[in-house]
């Protein structure tokens, strides 16, 4: 009973949130989006006795015990604890008159985060789970509008599954989980590339960009450099594209550059472990710990575990292939791993789909013409392999490679399609719903 009222709370609070976030779609999205909205509430409250019964425990109950501890501790000294327990959400070293595992890390960051959900709720895991769930369909909202204003109206309703009805990808982001904070980030650093790009450096853009990194840097760092990698190619070929034809010049060139590789250089410089120089380390030493682990979920990509970055991409074929397919349906061996290879099966029903009703010089036309698919493509190759060579186990391979999804997903849904002459310029800017998604 102590949880109604907190629940009540947190659904009500979603719920204006979901709808001013869905403000200038149609009815019928709005339809779409309270659909989503039921359907992150149900996998949030899911989320407690799944993973006790099915995972005995979880990251999530560690925060939950630090959450309700600093809680109780705001509550008696907000004035001493509240910046302690800020300065343990920013990464910074604290005071507090207890040791928190992952200090200084993304842990820290959402033993914190629980802290103020529990101090604002009072202490109920499916409040909290609820709130993180509604915050990550916010973003998921921001990515569809940046979707729906790139494919043709024909499209939206796919391009609403992939974004608010991947059931990994909802239920991996509906909880207090890493993830959930990621995507909201995710979804609208994205909105805010998107505008830069429709619209130009306005502040709006720059400002959502800004806030959108913000809890990327602080929990999910890593999914910044594919994200950096493939904005600059976003970048560059809008602009290329911008009379009407791919064009080669210098100026573009070096923007897009700066975006993507002198991004990836300077991430690297802030988060060092992330680097493209210690990359081959870092999967060398996850991969280690796999093949130390046997039967289950866990995999291996090769029989000797490559120890330079050109030996670990020698296998990076095979780690995408990993990320985007598996695991099969011949591959499971619990519940939730059968749900996930039924995803993987209908995208692999998908791209074979692809292959046989388009020819490969059609697919690469329409690739070229549309600057949003070669943003999906390049996202996908670039953080499905890296997702594919450090994962090695099929459950956390399920979770790492969610944000994927709705990106692999809307490749093949609209690859699946005749190739349509492409809008000029003119006619895309003078269209208020690529930008704002207005009915």
């Amino acid at each position: 009973m102590n949880d109604v009222l907190p629940v009540l709370l947190a659904i009500t609070a979603g719920a204006v949130l979901a709808t001013a976030c869905s403000v200038g779609l149609s009815r019928r999205e709005r339809e779409w989006v309270s659909a989503s909205f039921l359907v992150h509430v149900g996998f949030a409250c899911a989320q407690v006795p799944i993973a006790l019964s099915f995972y005995g425990g979880s990251d999530m109950f560690a925060y939950f015990s630090y959450g309700e501890i600093l809680a109780k501790m705001m509550e008696r000294d907000p004035l001493h604890i509240i910046p302690e327990v800020t300065e343990l959400l920013l990464h910074r070293p604290h005071r507090l008159p207890l040791t928190i595992i992952g200090s200084g890390t993304a842990t820290g960051t959402m033993s914190a985060l629980a802290a103020w959900s529990f101090y604002l709720l009072g202490p109920s895991k499916y409040a909290t789970c609820i709130v993180f769930a509604m915050l990550s369909l916010s973003g998921k909202i921001a990515m569809y509008r940046v979707f729906r204003a790139n494919v043709t109206t024909s499209l939206r309703w796919p391009a609403a599954i992939a974004t608010l009805f991947v059931p990994s990808f909802v239920f991996w982001s509906s909880g207090l989980i890493k993830e959930a904070v990621a995507v909201v980030g995710f979804g609208w650093g994205l909105f805010g590339i998107h505008r830069w790009i429709a619209e130009g450096p306005t502040v709006s853009a720059v400002a959502l960009m800004v806030v959108g990194a913000i809890p990327l840097v602080l929990i999910k760092p890593y999914i910044l450099f594919p994200l950096v990698l493939a904005g600059g190619t976003w970048y560059y070929w809008s602009r290329s594209l911008k009379r009407g034809r791919i064009r080669i010049r210098p100026a573009y060139v070096a923007i897009a550059g700066i975006l993507g590789v002198g991004g990836i250089v300077l991430l690297g410089r802030y988060f060092p472990e992330y680097a493209p120089d210690t990359f081959s380390t870092r999967t060398y030493e996850l991969q280690q710990v796999g093949r130390g682990l046997s039967g289950g979920s866990n995999f291996v990509l090769s029989g000797k575990i490559p120890t330079t970055l050109g030996g670990q991409l020698a296998y990076a074929p095979a780690a995408l292939l990993t990320s985007l397919f598996r695991p099969a349906i011949f591959e499971v061996h619990n519940l939730l791993m059968f749900a996930s290879a039924l995803e993987t099966t209908l995208l692999s029903v998908l791209f074979v789909r692809v292959l046989f009703r388009r020819n490969v010089g059609s697919l690469r036309r329409q690739m070229l013409d549309d600057p949003f698919l070669v943003f999906c493509f390049v996202f996908v190759i670039a953080f499905g392999i890296a997702v594919g060579l450090t994962s090695t186990n099929m459950g956390t391979l399920s979770r790492y490679r969610s944000p994927i999804l709705p990106f692999f997903a809307i490749l093949l849904l609209v690859l699946g399609r005749s190739h349509r002459a492409r809008a000029t310029h003119e006619e895309v800017r003078s269209t208020a719903e690529r930008v704002l998604g207005a009915a």
